[in-house]
C-alpha cells in the first residue's frame, strides 16, 4: 500500500472522529443546557434571595456549533431604579463543539476542549444605552473555554466606551481579563488590566486614571467563604479643576490576603492600602500605607456574621428607594447585626494590628493600635466596677506613635500654603508654632516623650494597669493624675 493512500486513509479517520464528536458534543449540549441554566439560575436566586427566571430561546445546533439566547427576567422583589418590569438582560451565546473548537484553532490553539463559547450582549430597551455608548458593540465579550475536566477558562474584554448622564461623563478605553476556575467551581485565579479611564463631572473636575491591573487566587473554604489573595494596582490618579492640575496620586494600591489556620479553625486575613506619593496644587506630601492584620478569628463565628452580612445586604436591595438613602435607617441595621455576633465574633481572643505610616523629606511618622478581645462567659451584676466590666470586653489595647516634630512642621506648612494661600515663609513659621505649641503641652502634661526632637507616645491598657511612656498605674491613678484625660468611659 502507498504511503500516500495511508496519509489520505489517517486524515479521512481523524475527520469522521472529529465529526463524530462534534456531532455528539452538540446533541449531548442540546440535550443537558436547560438543565445546567436551570441550575445555575437556582443557585444565583438562592444566593441573591430573590427570583430569577433564566430561559434558553431560539437554540439552533450544527454540526460543528450551536447557537442560543439566554434570557435572564427581571429579579422579582429587588428594587433597581430605572429598570422595567417587562425589560430582562438577554446574552447571545455561540458555542464550538468540541474535541477541536473551531474558535480555538482559528486563535492558534491546537489542544483538545469539550467546547468554546463566546457571550455578548443583545441590544435591547435595557441595554440600549450601554451598546450606544459603545457606539453600537456589546460593552462586554467573553470567550469561556470548557475543559474535558470540567474547569474553564475564560478571557473577557470590556470595548471602549463613552458615557453621559446630565453634566457628568465617563469615557472608558477598555479592559480585559481572565479568569481560571475548577471543575468545582470552589478554586479561582484571575489576571487582568483596564486601560486609560476618564471621569468628567460639574465644575470642570476631571479625574483621570491611565491604567491599572488585578489578580487574586481564591479558594473556597468549607465555611462558603474565599480565602486566598488579590490586589489591585493604579498606574496614578490625577485631578484637575478647569484644566489645571489639582492633586496627583502615584503608585496606588490595594492588596489582601486571608487563609485557613491548619486545623480550619481560625481565619488570618491581612489587608493594605499604600500610595507611592501624594501631591496637591502642585505640593508634595509623600506617601504612605495603612496596614489592617487580623489573627485568630474563629472561622465559624466569621462564618455565621458573613451569612447575617449577606443577609442584610439583600434586604436592603430590596428595600424601598427611600430606605435605601436613609443613613439612619442603614446605621441601625448595621448596629444591630454588630451586636448580635460582637460575643462570638470575640471567641478564641482575636488580636487587630493597625499601622499607619507616612514619610516625606523630612522623616517618618507611624501609629500602631493594637487590640485583642477577651473570650470570657463570665456573668457580671451591676455592682461589678468599670474596670471589671472593660477587661470582660478585652485582653489589651496599645497604641504607639512616633512622629519627627520636622515632619509635622512640613504636613503644616504645605497645608497652610494651600488652604490659606500663605507664602512659604509665613506658613512655615505659623506651621512651627503649633506643632511646638501641642509639643510643649504634650510634655507638660506629661503626654508624651521626646527624643531626639521626636514626640513618642507608648500607652497600654491590660487587666487594670495603664502603662503610659513606660510608667504604669490603675485606671484610679490615672485618673487622679491627668483628670478627664484619665477618663476611659
Amino acid at each position: 500500500m502507498k504511503k500516500s493512500t495511508i496519509a489520505v486513509g489517517v486524515i479521512i479517520a481523524l475527520g469522521v472522529v472529529w465529526t463524530g464528536s462534534a456531532w455528539y458534543t452538540g446533541k449531548q449540549l442540546e440535550k443537558n443546557v436547560d438543565v445546567v441554566v436551570n441550575k445555575l439560575t437556582a443557585d444565583t436566586s438562592k444566593k441573591l434571595g430573590a427570583e430569577i427566571h433564566s430561559t434558553v430561546k431560539d437554540f439552533h445546533r450544527g454540526l460543528f456549533s450551536s447557537h442560543f439566547i439566554l434570557d435572564i427576567a427581571p429579579v422579582k422583589g429587588i428594587n433597581i431604579d430605572g429598570i422595567k418590569s417587562n425589560q430582562s438582560l438577554q446574552l447571545n451565546i455561540d458555542v464550538d463543539h468540541g474535541p477541536f473548537p473551531l474558535a480555538r484553532l482559528g486563535s492558534g490553539n491546537i489542544l483538545p476542549a469539550m467546547a468554546s463559547a463566546k457571550l455578548s450582549l443583545v441590544n435591547n430597551e435595557l441595554t440600549k444605552p450601554a451598546f450606544d455608548g459603545a457606539k453600537g458593540k456589546s460593552p462586554v465579550e467573553a470567550i469561556v473555554n470548557f475543559a474535558w475536566d470540567g474547569s474553564t477558562s475564560s478571557d473577557i474584554t470590556l470595548v471602549p466606551a463613552k458615557y453621559k448622564y446630565q453634566n457628568s461623563s465617563l469615557t472608558f478605553e477598555g479592559a480585559s481579563y481572565h479568569v481560571d476556575a475548577n471543575a468545582s467551581m470552589n478554586a479561582f485565579s484571575y489576571e487582568g488590566k483596564s486601560k486609560k479611564i476618564t471621569v468628567s463631572g460639574k465644575n470642570n473636575i476631571e479625574m483621570v486614571i491611565p491604567g491599572m491591573t488585578f489578580s487574586g487566587h481564591l479558594n473556597k473554604t468549607p465555611f462558603d467563604f474565599m480565602t486566598g489573595d488579590q490586589r489591585l494596582d493604579f498606574e496614578s490618579i490625577r485631578i484637575t479643576t478647569a484644566g489645571k492640575p489639582f492633586a496627583r496620586l502615584d503608585g496606588l494600591s490595594f492588596s489582601a490576603n486571608a487563609d485557613l489556620s491548619a486545623d480550619n479553625k481560625k481565619l488570618n486575613a491581612k489587608g493594605e492600602y499604600a500610595v507611592a506619593s501624594l501631591s496637591v496644587l502642585g505640593q508634595d506630601f509623600g506617601g504612605g500605607k495603612i496596614t489592617l492584620d487580623l489573627a485568630s478569628l474563629d472561622a465559624v463565628a466569621f462564618a455565621d456574621f458573613m451569612k447575617d452580612y449577606q443577609q442584610l445586604s439583600k434586604e436592603f436591595v430590596a428595600s424601598t428607594p427611600a430606605q435605601q438613602e436613609d443613613s439612619i435607617y442603614i446605621l441601625n441595621k448595621l448596629k444591630a447585626l454588630i451586636a448580635a455576633h460582637a460575643s462570638k465574633l470575640k471567641k478564641g481572643e482575636p488580636e487587630v494590628k493597625w499601622l499607619i505610616s507616612w514619610k516625606n523629606e523630612k522623616g517618618e511618622a507611624a501609629l500602631n493600635l493594637d487590640y485583642q478581645a477577651a473570650d470570657t462567659h463570665k456573668t457580671l451584676d451591676d455592682s461589678a466596677s468599670k474596670t471589671a466590666v472593660l477587661d470582660s470586653q478585652l485582653k489589651y489595647v496599645s497604641g504607639k506613635l512616633v512622629l519627627p516634630v520636622d515632619m509635622a512642621i512640613e504636613v503644616g506648612k504645605k497645608g497652610l500654603m494651600i488652604a490659606d494661600h500663605k507664602s512659604e515663609e509665613s506658613a512655615k513659621a505659623k506651621a512651627t508654632q503649633g506643632v511646638n505649641g501641642l509639643v510643649g503641652l504634650g510634655s507638660m502634661f506629661k503626654l508624651i516623650t521626646l527624643e531626639n526632637n521626636t514626640v513618642k507616645i507608648d500607652v497600654r491598657y491590660s487587666q487594670g494597669y495603664i502603662t503610659l511612656n513606660g510608667k504604669k498605674m490603675t485606671v484610679e491613678e490615672f485618673r487622679q493624675q491627668y483628670g478627664r484625660l484619665g477618663s476611659l468611659h
